[in-house]
């Protein structure tokens, strides 16, 4: 057993593709240099999963099955004794609350399921009194909006919130490549996995409320997900790349004359914030945690299509949707998420 050290943070994490773990991988690259970063994440083929490829922390197998997950966070915690577990989203905070383990858990939901308007009232209400039930056996929660944490405050009034900041997971485009909303076949792009909480469908029915005002416009999902969802979205004629990795996706990104996004409730989405980086106007979903964001934002998919033609076609609505992307980014930079990671595992002071 190792001797506890107090800048030794254990990230639990069950999913290995769409944005949690490049929001995890993103902390970790980004974080101020006094923690010791440890992840428990499921193995592939004996190995850490391909999304922490070339990160240079130590790894532990999470393994497969409900039971067996609890345990081996109770295990992996008095092996490593790090001085806090930080668990990312649902199924992580159910992992390390069930029962007591040697060390305070930070819990960052990356949204809530009990959010979701397409869940039925009686399954809303069932997560949220998971929620209730766990919420004690939080020290911290990391939230990405201020929607997120009112959501804690309604499972929690006294709970202590940390507001983390996102950061883009690609590289920004380089000043003087601009948008390319010009184009002759204008791309119109969504990042994300394809499943029911990004809603495909009201990425489709944006794309045929378009189509009656640009016809020449292509459509693109970048990501992967639910096979059923993906033959929906190509037979609406929509593109679907499948997971490309970060240089990829910023190869995408950066050939959108449009970004779009579709998804039906959030934590904060890092495609926001990566599509802002290369530089893409953003038209957006109206959704609770998007209040703050300053984005161009529409309730319907006929409003959005709106929005979207207007980027395409009018200088001052396109420079509107880039000020709100520098707005953003300003707000959402290494020097403000390391203030955040040193208030989430009360470590203070100038890096080191």
């Amino acid at each position: 057993m190792v001797a506890a050290d107090s800048s030794r943070i254990l990230h639990v994490v069950d999913r290995v593709e769409g944005g949690v773990p490049k929001a995890v991988r993103s902390y970790i690259e980004n974080s101020p240099r006094e923690f010791t970063h440890l992840v428990l994440s499921p193995f592939q083929k004996g190995q850490p999963a391909p999304v922490w490829q070339g990160l240079a922390v130590e790894h532990h197998d999470l393994g497969p099955g409900l039971f067996k997950r609890i345990a081996t966070v109770g295990t992996t915690v008095d092996l490593l004794m790090p001085q806090v577990v930080h668990a990312h989203s649902s199924f992580p905070g159910l992992y390390t609350r069930a029962r007591r383990i040697a060390a305070p858990v930070v819990y960052e939901p990356h949204c809530f399921k009990h959010d979701d308007p397409n869940t039925s009232p009686v399954k809303r209400a069932l997560y949220r009194g998971a929620e209730r039930f766990l919420a004690p056996r939080t020290w911290k929660f990391g939230t990405l909006s201020s929607h997120e944490e009112n959501l804690v405050r309604a499972l929690s009034p006294s709970a202590t919130c940390v507001s983390i900041p996102n950061l883009p997971t690609v590289a920004s485009r380089p000043a003087g490549h601009g948008s390319l909303t010009s184009q002759a076949i204008p791309v119109i792009s969504m990042v994300g996995r394809i499943a029911r909480q990004k809603d495909p469908a009201f990425f489709s029915d944006v794309a045929a409320a378009l189509r009656s005002k640009v016809p020449s416009a292509r459509f693109q999902w970048i990501g992967d997900g639910d096979p059923e969802l993906r033959r929906g979205l190509e037979q609406a004629g929509i593109q679907v790349t499948g997971w490309l990795d970060n240089p990829g996706v910023a190869e995408s990104l950066a050939s959108s004359s449009v970004y779009v996004h579709s998804a039906a409730y959030e934590g904060f989405p890092l495609s926001i914030l990566d599509a802002a980086a290369q530089g893409v106007p953003i038209a957006a979903r109206s959704i609770s945690a998007l209040e703050d964001s300053g984005l161009l934002q529409a309730g319907d998919a006929d409003g959005v299509a709106g929005l979207v033609a207007a980027i395409l076609s009018d200088a001052g609505t396109r420079e509107l949707a880039l000020a709100a992307n520098r707005s953003l980014l300003a707000r959402m930079n290494r020097s403000t998420l390391h203030t955040a990671l040193r208030d989430l595992y009360d470590l203070k002071g100038p890096d080191r």
